[in-house]
């Protein structure tokens, strides 16, 4: 397949085979980012966007963590009191302890990973993105190996037995230990990578 006929989610893994750590943490990771950065910085004020984060009772614990992690005080401020004022405490009047937390971000979360990981069949149906997958790429976290199973067996049949020779990076090997505040001079020379190889062919 040539460079120019490949798809934004093709490009894309030929990015994450170059990162130290599991390639799809990399992918779902980033993906999560841009859209809560897209959140805080376009639709704060969007109507049915806060009706649907209040109607699922805010956000988990850890992705509240991520959100604040942007520093954007008065977007997460809007969000949140949005969230209070017309969720937690008309519950509480009511004596209502409200605990099933349905996360716009777990969702996202898992949206991605089912899109990569169909994306990812068709990119190592091409020999010279499986190779490079097979020479360059680290090894999946062991959840993602799972969810991978559950969602495409013919696809972890294909690389389950290249796992004990694929590099691991702790702690980025721990599923979400994703570093957010990494500095991403090191994705440019990745890229820079990743062009000599294409050169190369």
């Amino acid at each position: 397949m040539e460079r120019n006929n490949k798809s934004l989610l093709y490009l894309s893994w030929e990015t994450a085979f170059f990162w130290e750590g599991c390639p799809l943490c990399f992918l779902v990771q980033k993906s999560l980012r841009n859209y809560m950065e897209n959140i805080l910085y376009e639709s704060v004020n969007d109507p049915s966007l806060r009706r649907e984060i209040r109607e699922k009772g805010g956000f988990c614990e850890e992705h509240s963590l991520q959100l604040i992690s942007f520093n954007d005080l008065l977007g997460i401020s809007i969000i949140y009191e949005d969230i209070i004022k017309n969720y937690t405490l008309p519950n509480l009047k009511k004596k209502i302890i409200a605990n099933n937390i349905s996360c716009i971000f777990c969702e996202k979360e898992k949206e991605y990973e089912r899109l990569y990981i169909l994306a990812l069949e068709d990119v190592l149906r091409n020999k010279d993105s499986f190779e490079l997958w097979k020479e360059n790429a680290y090894d999946f976290c062991q959840p993602h190996k799972e969810i991978i199973k559950n969602i495409a067996p013919n696809l972890y049949a294909k690389i389950e037995p290249f796992s004990n020779t694929k590099r691991k990076k702790s702690p980025e090997y721990i599923y979400k230990a994703f570093p957010w505040n990494r500095d991403y001079a090191e994705l440019f020379l990745k890229k820079l990578q990743m062009t000599r190889y294409n050169k190369a062919k």
